[in-house]
């Protein structure tokens, strides 16, 4: 890379403005940066600041009127705080390099109770853990051992060999029964929740989602977080990137690309617009159909993106509940095996914050299953519980919700055959645009900023 000033992009911006594009456009409506960014989560963010370091210009657009995405706190009054979404990073040297950029003070993650209750939240009953045979250490260790063969997929990236082995396409409960995983069961899904049914799932999205690389970071580093909360890192983001860079509740309409630039119509939630044109594009959210209606998409595109299937997923912090400082509580089905795990729709744990009387919960279903369907779902948990007598539940308040939908973005196995991988790969830099985030590599943020930093270096700034 190297660097350019604004005077000198907007003498040599060659890309062609049809009249029906800048119609209404004022002179001072219309932006021109390197690179224009959609998506304020954690790699967008992370893209922004790096390319702002690097002295490039940017213009960041984001549909929420803050950044972070998945990485939402609620904060309560004397200076306490729930992180009801992102917990905590790996502690690694791309952590931690990112903290120190931007001054963030931060501390070990630590839970806020290791004692677990097992409850099946399907009848409010309290019942026998599912297989808690091994310890996390230990499960960790013997999954790692049994995975190591994929080492291919150890950066959180889908770089699969040409002919995909059968085995990844294959269900999980296959793997787990020739590995004897049995006993590992409950740390892996402790991390892959998120895919739902994991012994139906295929699994390559398993490994996708609890790897090589977390097994490490769980190992040997640990977890870390901001001090004042996750959502700090992304606070202190904002001014290092500036407010006149970032377009908050805003989404573009409409997009023009070709080989040497991009053109972006951006409405903003007021109805008022921006034209952004730009060298680079980089999008950083899951590229599906109805999040890219108004992009000029080529047939080549439009067949990948029209593939993705995709779990909704909920995150909220609660309180009220009559649930005992000090538990969690975990989602145990024991007509689920091996391993008593629940089934979607679930609450996968009723998890203990630290701060008295807040506890988090994650929601994990199915594409139709919405947000009111998943609030329901707190409260019926809670309420069988309490008329089994298990704990003395009350109607519980949703202190803070979160949609983290779509999420665990999936394909057909025959399409993974089909080389999709590869193909959605082959699209980074046509058209002078470039992806990143979870559809790209493993959705768990050192790893998709180390991925942003490859999308990056392929940038010819």
């Amino acid at each position: 890379m190297h660097l350019s000033q604004n005077w000198r992009l907007a003498s040599v911006f060659s890309l062609a403005v049809s009249a029906t594009a800048l119609a209404g456009f004022k002179a001072n409506d219309i932006i021109i940066r390197d690179v224009a960014i959609l998506g304020g989560g954690a790699t967008g963010t992370y893209a922004a600041v790096q390319l702002r370091e690097q002295g490039y210009s940017v213009a960041l657009v984001e549909k929420n009127e803050r950044l972070g995405g998945h990485a939402e706190t609620l904060y309560l009054p004397n200076d306490e705080y729930v992180n009801y979404g992102v917990e905590g990073y790996f502690n690694n040297d791309i952590t931690t390099k990112f903290f120190s950029q931007l001054n963030v003070d931060y501390e070990g993650l630590l839970p806020g109770s290791i004692i677990s209750e097992h409850v099946n939240f399907n009848t409010g009953e309290r019942v026998l853990p599912g297989s808690e045979i091994l310890g996390t250490t230990a499960g960790a260790v013997l999954y790692r051992a049994s995975i190591e063969q994929f080492d291919y997929l150890s950066s959180g990236a889908y770089y699969l060999p040409d002919e995909v082995p059968e085995v990844l396409l294959h269900p999980f409960r296959e793997f787990v029964e020739a590995n004897a995983l049995q006993g590992a069961l409950d740390v892996i899904f402790m991390f892959a929740e998120n895919v739902g049914n994991i012994l139906d799932a295929p699994l390559l999205y398993i490994i996708q989602n609890f790897g090589i690389t977390h097994i490490n970071a769980l190992l040997e580093g640990g977890y870390i977080r901001p001090k004042n909360g996750t959502y700090e890192l992304f606070r202190k983001a904002a001014n290092y990137i500036d407010d006149e860079n970032i377009f908050y509740e805003s989404v573009v309409t409409q997009a023009k690309r070709n080989s040497t630039g991009v053109e972006l119509v951006v409405e903003n939630a007021d109805g008022s617009r921006k034209l952004i044109k730009a060298k680079k594009l980089l999008i950083t959210f899951p590229p599906t159909l109805s999040a890219l209606d108004g992009f000029d998409l080529r047939k080549e595109e439009s067949c990948l993106f029209a593939k993705w299937d995709h779990k909704n997923y909920y995150a909220a912090a609660i309180a009220n509940t009559g649930l005992p400082d000090g538990i969690n509580v975990a989602n145990t089905n024991p007509e689920n095996q091996p391993g008593s795990l629940p089934l979607p729709p679930f609450q996968w744990e009723l998890e203990y914050s630290g701060v008295s009387g807040y506890f988090m919960t994650k929601i994990v279903a199915e594409a139709d299953f919405t947000a009111e369907d998943a609030k329901k779902l707190i409260k019926s948990d809670l309420k069988r519980m309490g008329e089994t007598g298990v704990f003395s539940t009350k109607e519980p308040e949703i202190a803070a919700f979160a949609s983290h939908s779509p999420e665990t973005l999936i394909v057909s196995t025959d399409d993974v055959r089909d080389g999709f991988y590869k193909k959605l790969y082959a699209l980074q830099g046509q058209q002078s645009t470039y992806y990143t985030g979870y559809t790209f590599c493993t959705d768990y943020s050192t790893p998709l900023w180390n991925y942003t930093s490859s999308v990056l270096d392929m940038m010819d700034l």
